[in-house]
């Protein structure tokens, strides 16, 4: 191939993948904006209005996944299939989605409000503020919402408008309404965060209407087998979700809120480590998966070495000045801030291992075993869930940030010795093991 053939292809490459590419780079500016938004409050407000404002949103995070958690993958899947047909999905498909996704939020609205303070007060992990019910309600509505309709607009092949609706919109429109300087506290920052979450709800539903069609000859799905689709789904999606909330309640309602604002503070700054692996994953599933498709044990072995590399060679720097200067960075957003430095620390030695090791959780997923993946993720949060309450109670937040980092590390490297054992690969040496070697 010419050097301008080669050009070419490459360009081509570009635009072929450029939505992709754009979209995950909106998700590594989301997790920026988000802890900026962390920053701004913690340094403005201190740890406890950190620690409110936390709660509030992440339990809100957390139940718009039990509420439309599978469902939304499940449109991504069904929808994508009329895309790929070269038809328009019918707007009554699209708007019995919608409605179906908004029952399952009331549902779940209707149940915080008849539990009575007592299931309030242990799901937020502490007393609300004033209006603080409402907020929440709020907050799960547009959060199920922008879970919805991104899954939509992702399956109408409009990554970068889906992925700002769902995770960018939100946390860059807060901060700026706060850089205005009119925001005077957390009360008013979490009201504000409610009514830009409802409008860009709104405004994603409404974009994904400009994908459908009232025409007779638009293609209707009809939605049992979406649900269907959706409820196996719905388990997963909830325990992969469900470490970031549970850890956050559990530490304020064992350590207080004012600790929960520490730890939140810890995570963010440890778990930022993830956007590397978010990266590689994207680019790394579908080769793997192609490669195990031609039956390429030692390509899917390489692929997984490479994968492993990569992410020990963009994780550890950071990682180590983290480590090094963990106390200088917590100093930026506050001086009692740096309390969190040991739970920083702890949480960033397991992103490390965490990091590393998820190579051989992606080669597992891509190679067909996904309910070896799904015994996996559901024992983990299982023990998780067990676990942290106890340890909270004797070690504080420290322990539950322990607790976290296990339960993390202990998926992957789970993952590592199913993925030898059934594929005789090992991701961390891109070795494959033969037949003779077993006998």
């Amino acid at each position: 191939m010419t050097d301008r053939g080669l050009a070419a292809r490459l360009m081509g490459l570009g635009r072929h993948h450029f939505q992709s590419v754009t979209a995950l780079g909106i998700r590594g500016l989301s997790v920026l904006a988000g802890f900026a938004l962390s920053f701004v409050i913690g340094h403005r407000f201190g740890p406890e209005a950190n620690g409110t404002y936390a709660l509030l949103t992440q339990s809100a995070m957390f139940l718009s996944v039990v509420a439309v958690g599978g469902l939304d993958l499940a449109v991504v899947r069904q929808f994508s299939s009329v895309i790929a047909r070269r038809q328009l999905l019918s707007a009554a498909t699209l708007l019995r989605v919608i409605g179906l996704s908004i029952c399952f939020a009331a549902a779940i609205i209707a149940g915080l409000l008849a539990g009575g303070p007592a299931t309030l007060h242990w799901v937020v992990g502490g007393i609300l503020p004033a209006g603080g019910l409402f907020i929440l309600c709020i907050l799960l509505w547009s959060r199920a919402m922008t879970r919805i309709s991104s899954a939509v607009l992702r399956s109408q092949k409009r990554y970068i408008l889906g992925q700002s609706v769902e995770v960018l919109m939100i946390p860059t429109l807060v901060l700026g309404m706060i850089a205005t300087g009119w925001i005077n506290g957390i009360g008013s920052i979490l009201w504000l965060t409610a009514a830009v979450s409802a409008a860009v709800a709104i405004g994603g539903i409404v974009a994904s209407f400009a994908g459908s069609s009232r025409a007779t000859e638009a293609a209707t799905l009809p939605i049992r087998p979406m649900i269907r689709i959706a409820l196996p789904l719905w388990g997963v999606a909830i325990a992969l979700n469900i470490a970031d909330w549970y850890g956050l309640v559990v530490v304020a309602n064992i350590a207080g809120i004012y600790d929960a604002g520490l730890y939140r503070i810890a995570m963010q700054f440890g778990t930022s480590l993830a956007i590397v692996s978010m990266g590689l994953f994207s680019v790394f599933s579908p080769q793997i998966s192609a490669a195990w498709a031609n039956e390429d044990l030692a390509g899917v072995a390489r692929l997984g070495r490479t994968a492993t590399r990569l992410s020990a060679l963009f994780t550890l720097p950071p990682a180590l000045l983290i480590l090094v200067a963990a106390e200088p960075l917590l100093g930026l957003i506050g001086a009692e801030f740096t309390a969190a430095a040991p739970m920083l620390r702890i949480i960033v030695v397991g992103q490390i291992i965490y990091t590393i090791t998820g190579p051989a959780g992606l080669v597992l997923a891509m190679t067909g075993h996904e309910r070896v993946n799904f015994a996996i993720t559901l024992t983990s949060t299982l023990s998780l869930i067990l676990f942290a309450p106890l340890i909270a109670q004797a070690f504080g937040a420290a322990g539950v940030a322990t607790c976290v980092a296990l339960f993390l590390v202990g998926r992957n490297l789970a993952s590592l010795y199913f993925v030898n054992r059934l594929c005789g690969i090992n991701p961390l040496t891109g070795s494959v093991r033969t037949r003779e070697h077993d006998n």
